[in-house]
């Protein structure tokens, strides 16, 4: 059984494949923690939000926010690739709160471009991880204090929910 999940670009579909065997709450939740991190329902896809954004203008500070919007695209990146390397690497080591989480350069079109372009491919990892049926999404790490990959999918999944509604005010001010 598999569950395909295409995103908003019609760029290659996700598919959950399901053994037999598995249980079918496990193979339920990890489709809808599929569906979460790729956005959707009430969730904003990326590419809708980089659709018409004014990226040119992404470096510009907005009176009254302390944050370009490149500087909360790149915040969003570091804090995605934190959460899966956590995730992946037992000996990993999270920068520094708050200085290692937010950029100091303002930002422009390229770097917009790039921190979108890996944004994605770290999305497109924890998808392929949490799709794994061999990952068990309920066992804690051993290298943690309780995390699990649910924990963590669905951290990037708030978060990442955060900062895009962030951005999308964020574009309409700079249009």
């Amino acid at each position: 059984m598999a569950a395909c999940f295409p995103n908003n670009q019609g760029q290659e579909q996700q598919e959950v494949e399901l053994s037999t065997e598995q249980n079918n709450d496990d193979g339920s939740l990890r489709a809808h923690v599929v569906k979460l991190l790729n956005g959707g329902d009430a969730h904003l896809y990326f590419d809708d939000l980089n659709d018409g954004f004014p990226i040119e203008r992404c470096g510009e500070k907005i009176h009254g926010l302390p944050y370009t919007a490149w500087q909360v695209l790149e915040h969003l990146r570091i804090a995605q690739w934190d959460i899966i390397e956590f995730a992946r690497d037992p000996n990993y080591v999270s920068p520094s709160f708050p200085e290692g989480y937010w950029p100091k350069e303002d930002g422009n079109p390229k770097l917009w471009q790039a921190s979108l372009t890996k944004i994605r491919e770290d999305l497109n990892q924890i998808v392929a991880t949490v799709s794994d049926t061999t990952n068990d999404l309920l066992a804690p790490f051993p290298h943690g204090t309780g995390q699990t990959l649910l924990r963590q999918a669905l951290l990037i999944v708030d978060h990442n929910s955060y900062h895009l509604g962030s951005l999308a005010l964020m574009k309409r001010l700079l249009q």
